[in-house]
């Protein structure tokens, strides 16, 4: 009996683990947002922000993203300390003596937690897009998708 609990909770990890991980915000949304919800300084802040000096950005364009990037902030700091009280609470069902039922509830809202944090930043993304012109629009992409840009054939 005790052997099939552990074997069980042993699985729910592993998969519930793979399933965060997978789960995490995506390399657009690190590199577009740039944004730090947690409001802990990060010593490579100037670094992940360095695609918009690549961008040739205009004053005004500058203007306009931290204007797109301040009117989400509050709503993207919200959603990723609720994923992180969500997935505390997860690990403690998994580890207690929660119902099948109770796990699975907690890791739904979880995942719908991400979703919509998700979705905050890709408006973010679109938003950030509409202000770009073709060039800048073509180095966003290269960027957020760490491409190079494509070499030029003489």
């Amino acid at each position: 009996m005790l052997i099939r609990r552990v074997s069980i909770l042993a699985a729910a990890m592993i998969a519930l683990g793979s399933t965060i991980a997978l789960a995490k915000p995506t390399l657009i949304s690190q590199q577009v947002i740039a944004q730090n919800p947690t409001g802990v300084t990060r010593p490579n802040r100037a670094k992940s922000e360095g695609w918009l000096k690549d961008l040739n950005l205009t004053s005004q364009q500058l203007q306009q993203i931290k204007q797109i990037r301040n009117q989400s902030k509050q709503q993207i700091a919200q959603k990723s300390q609720e994923i992180r009280q969500g997935q505390q609470e997860l690990h403690d069902l998994i580890a207690g003596t929660a119902t099948k039922e109770q796990v699975r509830g907690k890791y739904n809202q979880i995942k719908l937690l991400k979703q919509q944090l998700s979705d905050t930043q890709f408006e973010n993304t679109l938003a950030i897009r509409e202000i770009l012109n073709p060039e800048q629009r073509q180095k966003f992409a290269d960027r957020m998708y760490k491409k190079n840009p494509p070499a030029q054939h003489n």
